[in-house]
């Protein structure tokens, strides 16, 4: 058996990790959590030992290997994916498209850059402050705050933290968010460039070169679950259609932002299959067995890499 952390892995059965920022502590994001190259190169040496996934193929069987994983497009899993590659095994690196499409920094993002910066305590207040005026009386949705009551719950961390990611990702009007959180880039004297962030073209047709998988992650990583159909079905068809375009391959796997149940619906699991998407994969912490893989593909579960 193998054992990490206080997680019981079992035999049989595979182990999808989702990462995200894998770098070293920088002024960037001196207030924020990040997985340390070290650190993520020492957990794949780890998994290695076990197993890692080195077929597309295995994808879709029972196995008891380990599965990378890598959401949003940054520049950070140029290394990931070389590491990887060391190991003769691959990932699944899910994009969304926007940034490229737009050169624009996605909200989700912004969100992380702010707390990065400064103290959770600060940034809820500046942004309680902001939220206060007469103008933005109606930014609150009282049935979304009931809906999306449980999100961050099962996080460990500071309360403040949790609280404005709820308010920024999961509560709102989108237009309106939009604007608020460039204020407080600003305010804070935040100046990130896209260019500087994500993975550009080029870099996506690297990481294929090197055997990596490409997968969606939509178009703006907006919630999917407080869209109307005809939206999602645009997060999901434009970003498969731009990626398709970049490494002239199918593009048949996806992740939902933010993960979870709350972050797609039914509306969400019809396109996937309209669209012939084969997998998708959410943030329950668990393993795949392969009863999952044939009968809820579009459910896949996986561990975050803080886990362990």
């Amino acid at each position: 058996m193998f054992v990490i952390s206080k997680l019981v892995l079992y035999m049989g059965l595979m182990k999808s990790i989702m990462y995200h920022y894998i770098r070293n502590k920088n002024k960037l994001f001196p207030n924020y959590n990040i997985l340390e190259k070290k650190d993520y190169t020492n957990q794949i040496k780890k998994f290695s030992e076990k197993g890692l996934i080195n077929s597309y193929e295995e994808l879709f069987i029972s196995s008891d290997k380990f599965l990378p994983t890598f959401d949003d497009g940054f520049k950070d899993h140029i290394f990931a994916a070389e590491v990887l590659k060391k190991y003769n095994s691959i990932g699944i690196f899910f994009i969304s498209t926007s940034p490229l499409k737009n050169n624009t920094m996605l909200d989700v993002h912004k969100t992380h850059l702010i707390l990065g910066k400064v103290k959770s305590s600060e940034a809820l207040n500046e942004l309680e402050k902001y939220l206060y005026k007469d103008k933005t009386n109606k930014f609150y949705n009282n049935n979304e705050k009931s809906k999306y009551k449980s999100a961050y719950n099962e996080q460990i961390g500071e309360d403040d933290k949790k609280k404005f990611k709820k308010i920024m990702n999961f509560y709102g009007d989108l237009k309106l968010k939009h604007k608020i959180l460039d204020y407080l880039l600003k305010k804070f004297e935040i100046n990130t460039k896209p260019k500087d962030y994500y993975l550009n073209k080029k870099e996506i047709k690297y990481l294929k070169s090197l055997g990596m998988l490409i997968g969606s992650h939509s178009e703006s990583h907006t919630l999917l679950s407080r869209l109307p159909y005809r939206e999602q079905f645009k997060e999901l068809n434009n970003s498969k259609i731009f990626l398709e375009k970049i490494i002239n391959q199918s593009i048949d796997i996806f992740c939902y932002p933010y993960g979870g149940k709350i972050s797609y619906n039914d509306n969400t699991l019809k396109i996937l299959k309209k669209l012939k998407y084969k997998l998708a994969y959410s943030t329950e912490y668990r393993d795949i067995s392969f009863k999952d893989i044939q009968q809820k593909p579009y459910e896949l579960p996986r561990y975050d890499c803080n886990l362990f």
